[in-house]
């Protein structure tokens, strides 16, 4: 079962009465991920937004991709929605769980050993019982927003893009599709240094071993919608170059904070201790996979 359940996701463009190939599936990838983009330069200079509703826009803003994604898969590749990675639902409880507590502990790390090297302190954050109240109701939508953010990312990524490129290039072009794909969309960020452009490329490596060692994106998409929400919300540091609007804790640089362990502009994700875990993890995930793989083929 868990054979099959792997080769269904990775060779899911198969199943598609009209298949799309990698050339237009990297398009519809860039379009998918263009809207969003294009909405976001709306709402910016919308008159008179507050930033509650901005940030509540901005995360519908993602909302399309899963729409458009669903329409293209039904009406013109004529395949399942649960296809592109949400298959087996009996194990997504398991493998959610896994990848929020792997996000959540990787960063808390993270901010651990900045604080612990005198890099990073933490702040109070309010003053007032309403202040604390509605961080903790800020932060409860957060995590919804980031799991739409951050699925839909993984949709397109680790989904879409290595679903479209498998059956025709292999695995390698695949994953190195998705990575180049992820790397760019994150590329005006503020803060991209060769650190940040590091993790960018082990983060995608990562997820995309990751979904073809677990045949789907639950655990990818909650490991990105918790590692994203634990920089902005929990611990309120930048999450790629974006600075954090409200969060329960504040960590933020010290005076003769050094940028290798801090992150500098580009938050923690551009540290040199989040670089090191993400290519620990990496390594590991890519030889659980390719282990996984030789004994399908022996």
């Amino acid at each position: 079962m868990t054979e099959r359940r792997r080769d269904s996701f990775a060779g899911a463009m198969r199943e598609a009465q009209r298949p799309t190939g990698p050339l237009v599936g990297s398009i519809v990838g860039v379009t998918l991920f263009a809207s969003v983009m294009a909405t976001n330069i709306l709402l910016a200079f919308m008159p008179g937004i507050t930033s509650l509703g901005l940030a509540i826009a901005s995360s519908l803003a993602f909302l399309p991709v899963w729409i458009l994604l669903w329409v293209w898969l039904r009406f013109k590749e004529r395949r399942a929605f649960a296809s592109i990675g949400f298959r087996s639902p009996s194990r997504a409880p398991l493998q959610i769980a896994r990848g929020a507590a792997i996000a959540l502990g990787a960063m808390s790390l993270a901010v651990a050993t900045a604080v612990l090297t005198g890099n990073m302190e933490f702040f109070q954050t309010s003053d007032g019982s309403y202040a604390a109240w509605t961080a903790i109701g800020w932060v409860v939508f957060a995590l919804v927003a980031f799991s739409m953010q951050g699925g839909a990312e993984e949709l397109i990524s680790r989904g879409y893009l290595l679903q479209s490129w498998i059956p025709r290039t292999g695995i390698l072009a695949a994953m190195i599709a998705q990575t180049v794909f992820f790397t760019l969309a994150h590329s005006l960020n503020t803060g991209m240094n060769i650190l940040s452009v590091l993790s960018l490329v082990l983060v995608s490596l990562l997820l995309g071993f990751w979904a073809l060692s677990e045949g789907g994106l639950w655990g990818v998409i909650a490991f990105h919608a918790t590692w994203n929400w634990a920089q902005n919300s929990l611990f309120g540091v930048p999450v790629s170059g974006i600075p954090a609007e409200n969060s329960l804790l504040t960590v933020g640089e010290t005076a003769d904070a050094n940028p290798l362990i801090s992150g500098g502009l580009f938050g923690l994700e551009a540290s040199l201790t989040t670089v090191v875990m993400l290519a620990i993890m990496t390594a590991a995930t890519g030889v659980f996979w390719a282990r996984s793989r030789n004994n399908r083929t022996v």
